[in-house]
């Protein structure tokens, strides 16, 4: 449990760095505001140029006020050609607006056109159709360190138990990282209920003697649909302070002192959900004496997660050959067809299984995220798997031939490198860093790749 009292500790740090911040923002505030001091004969000198400043403002406002009246007169003679004025003002106005709802009806029309012929650019998919989100294991470091690994639902529901066991000790932070863990599946309602529930705080804060804001009906809509909907919100209203009522109909915070409800808001404002992290899950496999050459792709071990095609991928193949077969009735352009290709093809997986071989034939297995960036891969394989993890290699695409240096710091991602969601790659060491490593070192071996701790592990071909 050293990691869990090590989050909570963390958390109370978040909570008084930023109170420090806000302090110091009202000092320096404060210190703007301090009035300058000045000498007694320059104030009497400004209070006799107020006088003699006196009475050429009192002759330039006696001024404005005859030009308004004049101004006045003259519109009430001009009443008529005002009218018609008016009139034509109000003509040119509902031109103006048709002529602008025509051109939006042609950007919707040309919108309609673009997406009839070259149809969606771009499909956004949750998971994989190659990865079952069930058979992936993920870790929980600010909890349970990299030792436990389980299935993502296992996961949340271990971290689930293990903070329900700390409510007696710790009832406010518990609650606030329960409320923001089980609910960050849908980021959008999990955002709008904490601003709700703060704000419910603030006025409370603010106005701590208005009976109406301490008290919340039950019934209310806002309540019911956008927070009593989310899981241990009423927790987290119970812990700040509000009980309920006699009646059941509402929930009152009844506390004269409003430092617990300080201390709730501080620290559901700067909270933020408990993160799990994806398990590379790597594997090694190693080719036996009787196979020294490398099999082909086709014939490596699969993972039951590394093919697989779900009903909602089936449903997709469906509309895309129903959509095909709509566009190929059409008269198009080559390039037209070319678009259509593409957009097929840009497809956005959230997982993606990478495979290298090394020129001894073993060949590792991980897992990554898509959206994680090429560097990342590089210093997994430094820190995890290799021997010389100082030394620069190369990774070449068995698709196609592109190659990727590690010592290339270009923020991209190994979705915008086309290594999903499948990708199998060659390493090599750096060719030129391995010369000069062999001239500096005696005995030096060039053909030892992997950590022998991690080569226990490998399973045959």
């Amino acid at each position: 449990m050293a990691e869990l009292k090590e989050l909570f500790s963390k958390v109370k740090d978040n909570v008084k760095s930023a109170k420090a911040d806000e302090g110091q923002q009202l000092n320096e505030a404060s210190s703007t505001s301090v009035p300058q001091t000045v000498p007694s004969q320059t104030c009497s000198h400004s209070s006799e140029k107020q006088n003699s400043n006196s009475g050429t403002a009192t002759r330039a406002a006696a001024e404005a006020a005859q030009q308004r009246l004049q101004q006045q007169l003259s519109r009430q003679k001009s009443g008529i050609s005002n009218s018609r004025t008016a009139d034509s003002v109000r003509h040119q106005a509902q031109r103006e607006l048709e002529q602008e709802k025509a051109l939006k009806d042609e950007y919707q029309k040309a919108l309609d056109l673009k997406d009839h012929y070259f149809g969606n650019r771009q499909i956004s998919i949750e998971s994989a159709p190659v990865v079952d989100y069930s058979k992936l294991f993920f870790k929980c470091p600010d909890i349970f360190g990299d030792n436990v690994c389980l299935t993502y639902d296992e996961l949340q529901q271990r971290i689930e138990s293990t903070l329900k066991s700390q409510l007696d000790s710790e009832p406010i932070i518990t609650t606030i990282l329960l409320f923001l863990t089980c609910n960050q599946k849908d980021l959008d309602k999990l955002n709008t209920g904490k601003e709700i529930i703060c704000k419910y705080f603030d006025n409370i804060i603010s106005s701590p003697n208005e009976d109406k804001y301490r008290r919340i009906r039950l019934q209310n809509k806002i309540y019911l649909e956008k927070v009593f909907q989310l899981k241990y919100a009423t927790e987290l209203l119970q812990a700040s302070g509000f009980i309920t009522s006699d009646d059941n109909e509402s929930i009152i915070y009844q506390e004269y002192s409003i430092e617990r409800l300080q201390l709730a808001r501080d620290t559901l404002m700067n909270s933020k959900p408990i993160k799990v992290q994806l398990d590379k899950n790597l594997k090694i496999f190693q080719p036996t004496t009787e196979q020294l050459c490398i099999p082909p792709v086709q014939l490596l071990p699969q993972d039951p997660l590394f093919y697989q095609i779900t009903i909602n991928e089936l449903l997709r193949e469906k509309q895309r050959q129903k959509d095909l077969l709509e566009k190929e009735q059409m008269l198009r352009t080559k390039a037209m067809r070319e678009r259509d290709e593409k957009s097929y093809l840009n497809v956005q997986y959230k997982y993606t299984i990478l495979r290298i071989r090394m020129p001894d034939e073993i060949i590792l297995q991980v897992i990554f995220q898509s959206n994680d960036l090429l560097s990342s891969l590089f210093e997994y394989l430094r820190t995890h798997c290799l021997v010389y993890n100082t030394l620069p290699f190369i990774l070449t695409s068995m698709a196609d031939r592109r190659i990727y240096s590690s010592e290339d710091e270009q923020p991209i991602t190994l979705s915008q490198c086309d290594l999903v969601p499948t990708a199998f790659l060659s390493f090599r060491w750096n060719d030129l860093a391995l010369r000069e490593l062999k001239e500096q070192t005696d005995h030096f071996s060039a053909n030892i790749y992997i950590k022998p701790e991690i080569l226990i592990n490998a399973a045959p071909l």
